[in-house]
């Protein structure tokens, strides 16, 4: 857990030079499990939890307003509950995961101070703590198969974004997310709708005054 707190100012550092926001956010995450056991047969009943996400990160225009990069830092639950009503047993997965999230978001429709951007992008994540219950047993899933290697997650959602002022922005936005399979005799996919929002602070720039005005002329277009 140090080595993550290590790394975030590195992580900041080097956006910092590039980027021209600061993204911090906040939101709902529903979670879907697919399971699938040793003998190749998938899970039934398997229902969602809803759990919650934060997330730090860079956003920096690269083509004329309309195209921009992020990069960021995330924290992320995943959860599911269930049952098996043959044998009778209860199970529920509780999961923490931290993420490096890489995303290219492109602005398709901008009036005045609104925005609509539509995102797609990918994130590595990593299982910084979980435990399953099964009844009344509680176990850690720290080293387990499914568990125990990074999950690459693809992506895609839409994001829309209110310019409070020069320097701060708010949104709201929706991400879908399907994650590729874990393990070997045992496998793991996630599925996750996340709803989240945030701010967009502006890390200021070395613009002229003669081309932020002709940049504010073109975003008003």
């Amino acid at each position: 857990m140090k080595n993550i707190f290590l790394f975030i100012p590195i992580l900041i550092f080097g956006f910092q030079t590039y980027s021209q926001e600061l993204i911090a956010e906040t939101g709902l995450n529903f979670t879907a499990f697919e399971f699938t056991n040793s003998q190749g047969e998938k899970l039934e009943n398997l229902q969602p939890k809803t759990t919650s996400y934060i997330e730090l990160g860079y956003r920096h225009n690269v083509l004329h307003n309309t195209l921009f990069l992020y990069g960021g830092l995330g924290i992320k639950q995943y959860g599911a509950i269930g049952s098996d009503d043959t044998v009778g047993n209860y199970f529920e997965w509780d999961t923490s995961y931290l993420g490096l999230n890489f995303n290219a978001d492109v602005k398709i429709l901008k009036t005045n101070a609104f925005a609509v951007l539509l995102r797609a992008g990918t994130s590595v994540e990593f299982m910084l703590q979980g435990t399953q219950t099964l009844n009344n047993q509680v176990f850690n899933l720290t080293g387990e198969e499914e568990f125990k290697d990074s999950t690459l997650f693809l992506k895609g959602g839409i994001i829309f974004q209110y310019q409070i002022s020069q320097n701060l922005g708010i949104f709201t936005q929706y991400t879908y997310a399907k994650s590729s399979e874990n393990g070997n005799t045992q496998k793991l996919k996630f599925e996750s709708n996340n709803i989240g929002i945030g701010l967009a602070i502006s890390l200021g720039n070395s613009k002229t005054k003669k081309e932020s005005e002709a940049e504010n002329q073109e975003n008003n277009i």
